[in-house]
């Protein structure tokens, strides 16, 4: 094990697919107990960050540590113990009649269904508890696939929050919601960095208002899976850099504590037709 001085550290980290570099000499960590989040255009390699640090994937280079533990050089079933993801676009198949409470209760085991398992009354606890503080504990009873988009992803954060990861990944966590779900979640996730020792957290988005005012580290991304630039939000949150990493004209504003990007119009001298 090494120092855990960082929740998840990428070094010298590169992804190839056909001959396709999705990731390019990658360097970046997010300090134990931090907030953070990967900014980049579709197709930067935010994901297979994300994948690699829960050890879905490998780097086809470089190195990839979480919690102090090196992958390929500690289990990774005991590792998974230790984190949560939480993929908006991924489907999850649980078994049909689940509800939503047994969705967040299955949590705890890793599984897509409690048909093999039996929780103990401290786990359902456990698991109305997390479903209260996602305001969906009026929603326990119902079926899981009869909730809506935005109820559905609140369940998914309960079910990553409910064994008390030490690291919670959330990948485009707000992704098709409306402006009120997606706030609903937003407010959530601040309220989360208030408990007394909460999760250290990484939020992957090309949404500047999904950002959380704790986030206090940032990768920035350009759509050849390359970093354009890594420090604190008003470091790398600016005007030029963000649009180097988009490829766009971008304008940047920072308005209580949220950030917020605007196209600067058409990039070149003529608009497509």
């Amino acid at each position: 094990m090494r120092d855990g001085s960082a929740a998840i550290c990428f070094t010298n980290v590169e992804f190839i697919r056909e001959d396709r570099a999705i990731l390019d000499s990658i360097n970046w960590e997010l300090s134990a107990g931090g907030w953070g989040a990967i900014v980049g255009p579709n197709g930067s390699g935010k994901s297979s960050l994300v994948r690699m640090g829960a050890g879905y994937l490998w780097p086809t280079h470089g190195t990839v540590d979480v919690l102090g533990h090196r992958l390929g050089e500690y289990p990774v079933s005991e590792l998974r113990r230790k984190i949560s993801v939480v993929e908006a676009l991924s489907i999850y198949p649980f078994d049909e009649p689940m509800t939503a409470e047994e969705v967040v209760c299955s949590g705890f085991f890793g599984s897509l269904t409690l048909s093999y398992y039996q929780p103990d009354k401290t786990q359902w606890t456990r698991t109305r508890d997390v479903l209260a503080d996602v305001r969906m504990d009026s929603f326990a009873k119902r079926k899981f696939w009869t909730l809506s988009t935005g109820e559905r992803m609140r369940v998914l954060i309960a079910r990553a929050l409910v064994h008390e990861p030490a690291l919670l990944m959330l990948d485009e966590c707000t992704s098709g919601l409306d402006l009120p779900s997606r706030e609903t979640v937003l407010i959530f996730l601040s309220d989360l960095a208030q408990l007394p020792s909460p999760p250290a957290l990484l939020m992957i988005t090309h949404h500047l208002e999904e950002l959380l005012p704790q986030i206090q580290q940032t990768l920035l991304l350009n759509g050849r899976g390359q970093a354009v630039a890594a420090g604190t939000p008003m470091q790398t949150l600016t005007d030029s850099l963000l649009s180097q990493a988009f490829d766009w004209p971008i304008r940047v504003t920072l308005r209580d504590g949220r950030w917020y990007a605007q196209s600067e119009g058409w990039p070149g001298a003529h608009r497509p037709l």
